[in-house]
């Protein structure tokens, strides 16, 4: 199965987006519930299986924070390992 970068970066922004606001100390949870319907409105497009979503989803999410090497490497490589391929 195929993934488009771009899609790969916009879930992994919005992923940012989401921690950042959670973080803060008084929570908007409509801020958040609308970024994760982001990210899942992208998930839609690369595959209907809902666990397959939330497998990349976590991909993105626990990859992210990789501090040896802050680029999309991390994440590309566990999407493969899971048998997806990151196009561009």
């Amino acid at each position: 199965m195929k993934i488009n970068l771009k899609d790969i970066i916009k879930i992994q922004y919005l992923e940012m987006e989401i921690f950042e606001e959670e973080d803060d100390f008084s929570v908007d949870n409509r801020i958040v519930i609308n970024k994760e319907r982001a990210i899942y409105n992208i998930l839609e497009k690369i595959t209907d299986d809902r666990e397959k979503q939330k497998e990349i989803r976590c991909v993105i999410y626990e990859n992210m924070w990789n501090t040896e090497d802050n680029t999309f490497k991390p994440i590309c490589d566990a999407l493969r390992k899971l048998g997806y391929e990151a196009v561009l």
